[in-house]
């Protein structure tokens, strides 16, 4: 499908109304620069209904499907992709991530054009080895699209941020990119230790060491391995180091009961080694629980830091100013998806990162 697309409306197809999704649906219905051509629900008890009402508005005669080949066959110039994270690595076959780079592959050969939040490390193409990269790039080839992974973090705060800074220092040392935010509201049952989840899992090495594991296999070395890269720096290593907090007491959230003493907290670091020092690093310091690790850093209401050491040396905050830091950081993330579209609809076919893209913003440039 060509990008040249003059002053039509762009046609996009929102896959997927979980915590992200529903705000990135809303963004497009309020927006004349975009026609809601389909929308995709995993859920089957809202197939058939109007994608004005899931998102919380009046009906806008678009009906929802979760049949995925009838979304896959919608005539569209793109598609966000906000299927939720998988458990398993796109690299492994077989896997619910397999499934989910496969249904993105079918997309992108179809002609549609794809930002996707749905799989972190795909910010970063090379995250899952080559190839993974070669089937998105191929599927890009047959349908003559574009094919962008991003988020708030990853996606920007840890990456994109993290490099615009370097623009204003010389002779960086190291880079560590932190995000700081209470999950306690996130609405997503899967994550509950009943579910096969983690809250409320009990707080043991062990469980420390897998989730270190999980970490790396899920994609969340991308953003190193992204900056290392744009920075010329030669990684020796890369490596996950984990910490655990238990729950202070017995309390109840949205996703089901967390138990005293199980897990409400989780501190991890991805590493970027050069000689045994870590030069590159990404932290994500989460709580579901306001008394969970108090000794760990945090910023109120909740954000994300980049520090950089160089010549000058920075220290930046982003703090989300909103009530609830958890819902500002989807409505975020659906935000730097929505903006993407104009963009990755005006880029040459193929896979891309940030690093190959122009400045996204809240207007539309591409069609200038």
């Amino acid at each position: 499908m060509s990008n040249k697309l003059g002053s039509r409306p762009y046609r996009v197809v929102q896959w997927g109304t979980g915590n992200t999704g529903v705000r990135a649906l809303r963004f497009l219905l309020d927006d004349p620069s975009f026609e809601l051509a389909g929308l995709y629900v995993s859920r089957r008890a809202n197939h058939g209904r109007d994608a004005g009402e899931l998102a919380g508005g009046s009906p806008v005669g678009v009906a929802a499907t979760s049949d995925a080949d009838a979304a896959v066959a919608i005539e569209a110039d793109c598609v966000v992709y906000m299927a939720a994270e998988p458990g398993g690595s796109p690299a492994t076959e077989g896997t619910d991530g397999w499934r989910s780079v496969e249904t993105i592959c079918r997309l992108l050969a179809s002609g549609k054009n794809v930002v996707s939040t749905g799989i972190s490390g795909l910010i970063n193409p090379r995250t899952f080895g080559e190839q993974v990269a070669t089937r998105l790039s191929d599927a890009a080839r047959r349908g003559g699209t574009t094919f962008f992974g991003t988020g708030i973090e990853p996606g920007f705060m840890c990456d994109a941020l993290a490099l615009s800074l370097t623009s204003v220092t010389r002779g960086v040392r190291s880079i560590r990119a932190q995000e700081m935010i209470s999950y306690a509201t996130y609405d997503q049952p899967r994550y509950h230790v009943s579910r096969g989840g983690m809250w409320g899992a009990p707080c043991a090495p062990a469980f420390a060491e897998g989730f270190a594991a999980r970490i790396l296999q899920g994609g969340m070395a991308g953003p190193v391995m992204l900056l290392a890269d744009a920075l010329s720096i030669r990684l020796d290593d890369v490596t996950a180091r984990v910490e655990l907090a238990a729950a202070p007491e017995s309390f109840e959230l949205p996703i089901g009961l967390i138990p005293e003493g199980s897990l409400a907290g989780y501190r991890f670091e991805i590493l970027g080694l050069v000689k045994g020092e870590p030069v590159v690093a990404v932290e994500h310091i989460t709580r579901i629980h306001d008394r969970a690790a108090p000794h760990w850093p945090s910023l109120d209401p909740g954000g994300f830091r980049v520090l950089i050491e160089g010549t000058p040396s920075y220290r930046v905050e982003v703090v989300i100013d909103e009530p609830d830091a958890n819902i500002g950081a989807c409505t975020g993330t659906a935000a730097r998806a929505v903006n993407a579209v104009p963009v990755v609809c005006a880029a040459p076919p193929g896979v891309c990162s940030f690093l190959d893209l122009p400045v996204i913003s809240a207007g539309h440039p591409a069609r200038r």
